[in-house]
């Protein structure tokens, strides 16, 4: 068991030393499953970055239209919003109709028609035109794109299709936040698919394999979990040793990224599942029961003698 630790050791050190390279300090968290938004947002990371394309006036008079229907939406709630969000995501669809000899509009107005319908709830239509962005402009849009669909079809409870399209999106480019969270899902569909092996193997990869400290941590905190949810609470805990270490290793650099980095572990709902995990197995809360209740009869059984003490003593002197 001791060499097994050592090799998992010189593993995750090595993987995590050449996956983070120079970049010490972390980026902002990858945006979250379902969320984003209606700019054209940052370019894929990578050696190819294609210059932000130019549209023809036409496309910018009809663009500013659309992106009306996208303001009115956020002035309402509940159906009025849902009408206006459905009116805009249809309206950005015509557009990729229309601007189909300026692929570099359709693939824009496929990508804002994708994050509309996503906000609409309508899985379906965005996965259709995140899939048609990410064809139409692969520099720009080829590995969100990707990872967007992905999204939909978890939504859809499409789970061998979602697993898939993220396996694309990863393979566009490895080296990024993008493939990272792509990476990661693949891993939590298996735990959730009670394929905890397989989801376990994920999760070491994508942790020997993420981009910058702050992600190692996140997947460290997963693949604790997932040692966790298999039963063996000493490779949990020793994950959670390495996520450790990798904040220590940054704590003569960047104040502010340190701290940072020290927050993040902190939050890692590993802590608490080892803890609770730990507890259970050894039945630390069935003893303090018993032990509460041991002293409880103790007390009660010596209550019980001072009170016969003192009616043996009261007799004694009514006697004399």
């Amino acid at each position: 068991m001791m060499m097994l630790r050592l090799l998992l050791v010189g593993c995750l050190s090595f993987g995590c030393v050449v996956a983070q390279g120079s970049n010490k300090e972390p980026v902002s968290a990858t945006k979250t499953a379902d969320r984003g938004s209606l700019d054209q947002g940052p370019l894929d990371q990578g050696p190819l970055q294609k210059p932000a394309p130019k549209f023809s006036a036409d496309a910018r008079v009809a663009l500013a239209a659309v992106r009306k229907l996208v303001k009115e939406s956020r002035k309402v709630t509940g159906p009025a919003r849902s009408r206006k969000l459905e009116l805009a995501a249809a309206a950005f669809d015509s557009l990729v109709a229309q601007f189909q000899k300026e692929p570099a509009v359709a693939a824009y107005c496929a990508w804002n028609a994708a994050e509309t319908w996503q906000r609409h709830g309508s899985a379906p239509l965005a996965e259709k035109d995140y899939l048609y962005a990410a064809k139409a402009d692969a520099l720009r849009y080829g590995q969100r794109g990707l990872l967007g669909a992905a999204h939909m079809q978890r939504r859809q409870q499409r789970v061998a299709d979602a697993m898939k399209t993220y396996a694309k999106a990863e393979a566009v480019d490895p080296r990024t936040s993008r493939a990272q969270e792509a990476r990661l899902w693949v891993a939590r569909l298996l735990l959730a698919g009670k394929q905890v092996d397989k989801a376990i193997e994920k999760f070491q990869a994508a942790l020997e394999s993420a981009p910058t400290t702050r992600q190692a941590i996140e997947t460290a905190d997963y693949l604790a979990k997932a040692w966790i949810v298999k039963g063996d609470l000493e490779s949990a805990g020793f994950v959670i040793d390495h996520a450790r270490t990798l904040v220590q290793d940054e704590k003569n650099g960047d104040p502010i990224v340190a701290e940072r980095l020290r927050r993040a572990f902190e939050r890692m709902r590993a802590h608490r599942a080892l803890q609770q995990a730990s507890d259970e197995k050894f039945d630390v809360a069935g003893d303090a029961v018993r032990l509460d209740e041991h002293r409880k009869r103790a007390a009660k059984k010596a209550r019980g003698k001072k009170r016969k003490k003192s009616k043996k003593t009261k007799k004694a002197k009514q006697a004399k």
